[in-house]
């Protein structure tokens, strides 16, 4: 039991630190190689625009689409309207569609492509028609990424040391002070002593002349 919930501990904490990210078809991030139509839902009537579509846009292209990302994992969805194409990433087919027309206007063509598992790194996903006649409504794209830590504020320590320091410094100015004052006590104090013992040592001296001065001679 113990077992189990450590592993599933250690489950949540790497899916947290995974995030998906989608992209709009429209994106410059998106490289279009042929001739490209890319429709909003302000620019184009609703009724074209794919259901489910991310932010109600897509593409309608005759070239190569190419996206490059840098995660574990891939979700794209296109259509194929006409013709054939070839999913390929990081220079290897993955995938294939091949419908006719009346099938792609049918919107049988296509798909939804999910390619997960991959090396955290930098990957290139190719969308490329295979023949001349090819034509592609492109409308969906998402990825998952590594998301960085947090990077730790050193802002409290700074304050912390900050702060320190000051009562340091005035710990050492008080205790300066007070020895200071302390010595300044000590030579008042034997100023003090010293001038007492010579008045005392003056009067003894006066009181033997006085008792000298009063004695007569036999």
């Amino acid at each position: 039991m113990q077992r189990s919930f450590i592993v599933l501990l250690c489950l949540g904490l790497v899916r947290a630190m995974l995030q998906t990210y989608t992209v709009d078809v429209t994106s410059p991030d998106i490289h279009y190689a042929g001739d490209v139509i890319q429709c909003h839902a302000n620019s184009c009537s609703p009724r074209f625009i794919v259901e489910g579509a991310f932010n109600d846009s897509e593409a309608i292209t005759t070239g190569s689409i190419t996206f490059s990302f840098t995660g574990t994992a891939i979700y794209a969805s296109v259509i194929l309207i006409n013709g054939s194409c070839s999913i390929i990433l990081d220079g290897y087919e993955i995938h294939s569609f091949n419908e006719t027309a009346a099938e792609g206007i049918g919107g049988v063509g296509g798909g939804n492509l999910s390619q997960s598992d991959l090396a955290d790194g930098l990957h290139t996903l190719v969308i490329d028609p295979t023949t001349e006649a090819s034509l592609m409504l492109f409308y969906n794209l998402l990825y998952t990424a590594s998301v960085p830590p947090a990077k730790k504020s050193h802002v409290g320590a700074i304050v912390a040391g900050v702060i320190g320091g000051v009562v340091l410094t005035i710990a050492a100015l008080f205790m300066a002070l007070f020895a200071r004052r302390r010595k300044l006590i000590t030579r008042r104090n034997q100023r003090k002593s010293t001038l007492l013992r010579a008045i005392t040592s003056a009067r003894h001296d006066r009181k033997g002349g006085d008792e000298s001065a009063t004695e007569l001679p036999t």
